[in-house]
């Protein structure tokens, strides 16, 4: 069974490997980065790492994501997992990785669907992160303060790339996956837990091939590849 942290975050690199977009020898830059980065990426097979963070306390190169001091084009592939809803402005963040990726800018987050505001409505989730804020750190840009949750759309994505680089037209790809407790719930001792991991797991692969876009794993993945527009001399 695949780690359920992990296994989505794993799942899109060595999908984008196998599809030539990205290869294991590519350079990568990590934003908003941390120790999980460090794990999936090497476990993928990449060697070549850099992973920053605004957190000046963190074993990790001190990077602002929304203000990158790096030249455009520095690493093949930018890649931010959970951490641009914890900048003051994550449309600024993506467009910094956007600029800084040689070839591929990668990003997971929240989708901004119907069963997620659904599930705010009931109060199953939260808008504000608080329970991303401890002793004082954490939440946007590591001020203490909870961040609102910043949730995208398919669309919103192209037209923000698409203001920012108007030679060409975005290349984007999507992906979507179904995070459940089915591991916790397995490894419990509970007998009813155990039954319902059993039956959340067929369930859950049937929901997310009928409806990907209301699935609580979302990423995207922006390529330089578009051809320049016809009137672009």
């Amino acid at each position: 069974m695949r780690d359920v942290v992990t296994g989505f975050y794993i799942d899109v690199l060595e999908r984008l490997i196998r599809a030539g977009t990205l290869s294991k020898s590519d350079s990568v830059l990590v934003v908003c980065g941390g120790p999980l980065d460090e794990k999936v990426l090497e476990n993928v097979g990449f060697s070549n790492v850099v992973v920053t963070n605004i957190d000046d306390t963190a074993s990790h190169v001190h990077q602002d994501a929304e203000n990158l001091a790096y030249d455009d084009g520095s690493f093949d592939l930018v890649v931010v997992h959970a951490g641009l809803h914890h900048c003051y402005s994550p449309h600024r963040a993506l467009l910094e990785m956007y600029r800084v990726a040689r070839k591929c800018a990668l990003a997971f987050e929240s989708r901004d669907s119907f069963l997620m505001r659904l599930a705010v409505r009931l109060g199953l989730t939260l808008d504000y992160e608080v329970s991303s804020v401890a002793d004082g750190k954490g939440g946007v840009a590591e001020t203490g303060i909870p961040n609102f949750i910043y949730r995208w759309t398919e669309r919103e994505i192209i037209k923000t790339v698409a203001s920012f680089d108007p030679v060409r037209s975005p290349t984007t790809q999507f992906f979507y996956d179904l995070r459940l407790p089915i591991q916790r719930f397995s490894q419990s001792g509970r007998t009813a837990l155990r039954t319902a991991a059993l039956l959340l797991e067929p369930l859950g692969r049937i929901f997310a091939r009928i409806a990907p876009k209301q699935c609580n794993e979302f990423a995207f993945a922006i390529t330089k590849a578009g051809e320049r527009h016809s009137w672009i001399r």
